[in-house]
């Protein structure tokens, strides 16, 4: 099932802006969030698994895909707050009646900060990729972590958002990765440049936004039924698995996957029915 692309039209002080999405499915709503700086066009396999059970919408975050950056007013506010503002607005807009959240990486962090502001709007959190960092962990990573990629006359900055691309597909985090790897997937290296690109020089700002949410208060304030789908070999694993020394909430709970994308998209179709059947009951 190939998910049709639209538009949702949203207001603003500086006037109508645009978000993009990809849409497939019918039933109960279930909102998809990407990684940055990618787009919705990375979670196709996530979507095609939820629209073979209820109706799926996966939006790209403003300023990246096919979405307008955020407007000015909303754009001058602090960490994933004008991305959870806008969200509403596209749940607003689409008439959504508390949709089930899925998230991966930054997606995720900002599924949790929607939860956290608008639990009567949300039926639950299916996560993924979650990990949790502490504060001199966090600032040795961002300390090299996003390189400048502003056009600059040489070229250069093509070379260097290859090399990110290249090498976020090996390991995290991407600086320990080897330079000068080859591409196990080039084509998959060239769409990961491009989308980088068209998020312009600003293409780290929800990736910050989301490295500096990762905390455990910040899953211990959730309300609404959470599921973190978590698996062996995943990229994130090692922080990961610092959410068993944590004390969550009762509403809050693990789901292992098996290893490789076959268990791993198994384990998200039988959690989305779980908890859609949860919710309507």
């Amino acid at each position: 099932m190939k998910p049709l692309r639209a538009f949702a039209t949203l207001d603003s002080d500086a006037g109508p802006w645009q978000v993009h999405y990809r849409e497939a499915g019918a039933g109960a709503p279930v909102v998809l969030l990407h990684p940055s700086p990618l787009s919705s066009a990375f979670l196709a396999p996530a979507t095609a698994v939820v629209a073979r059970r209820a109706r799926a919408l996966a939006p790209d975050t403003p300023g990246y895909g096919d979405s307008d950056p955020l407007p000015p007013a909303l754009a001058a506010g602090e960490g994933l707050a004008p991305y959870v503002t806008a969200l509403l607005a596209f749940v607003e807009a689409l008439e959504l009646d508390k949709p089930l959240f899925y998230g991966s990486a930054t997606g995720a962090q900002l599924a949790i900060e929607f939860a956290r502001a608008h639990p009567g709007r949300c039926a639950g959190l299916v996560l993924e990729n979650v990990a949790l960092f502490e504060d001199a962990e966090r600032e040795a990573l961002l300390a090299d972590y996003f390189p400048d990629l502003a056009p600059r006359p040489d070229g250069s900055h093509l070379a260097a958002a290859w090399d990110l691309a290249v090498r976020s597909g090996l390991r995290f985090p991407w600086t320990a990765a080897p330079a000068g790897a080859a591409a196990a997937d080039p084509a998959a290296a060239q769409a990961a440049v491009l989308v980088t690109l068209r998020a312009g020089p600003a293409y780290d700002r929800a990736y910050r936004a989301a490295f500096a949410n990762e905390r455990p208060e910040r899953l211990q304030g959730l309300e609404v039924p959470t599921r973190i789908i978590r698996w062996p070999d995943g990229p994130l694993a090692a922080w990961s698995d610092r959410l068993d020394d944590v004390a969550l909430p009762a509403n809050v709970t693990m789901v292992h996957a098996g290893p490789g994308f076959p268990a791993r998209y198994e384990a998200l179709g039988g959690t989305v029915d779980a908890l859609l059947a949860e919710t309507e009951s």
